[in-house]
């Protein structure tokens, strides 16, 4: 991991939201809205495989985004390594630690 420090590039999934069955609003993430950012750090933090009713892994990843980044929100999906990932909880705002850091987020995967 430390030579890919900083050199990762994620994609921003911001969906809009639509109106949907009884009166709802709800996420359109077939025309979801891309914004590429670069100079990330992404970095697996674990993954679980449960084979009892049906196969089924989660997978968990940390993404620690640059100072000028746009902000995540909890509403928002990351693209990164070829797979789409869920931001799990409110991301932590991490510049008060200093001003080179930046937005600190949780990444899920559950595939199965």
């Amino acid at each position: 991991m430390p030579g890919l420090i900083g050199r990762q590039t994620v994609t921003l999934l911001d969906a809009p939201l639509v109106s949907g069955d009884y009166n709802s609003q709800v996420r359109d993430w077939d025309h979801a809205t891309e914004t590429p950012v670069y100079g990330c750090t992404v970095d697996y933090t674990g993954a679980t495989e449960s084979t009892d009713a049906r196969d089924q892994t989660v997978t968990t990843a940390e993404l620690f985004m640059p100072r000028r980044a746009p902000r995540v929100s909890e509403w928002q999906r990351i693209e990164w390594d070829g797979r789409t990932w869920e931001v799990d909880g409110v991301p932590a705002d991490s510049q008060l630690a200093g001003p080179l850091s930046g937005q600190t987020v949780k990444l899920l995967e559950v595939a199965g």
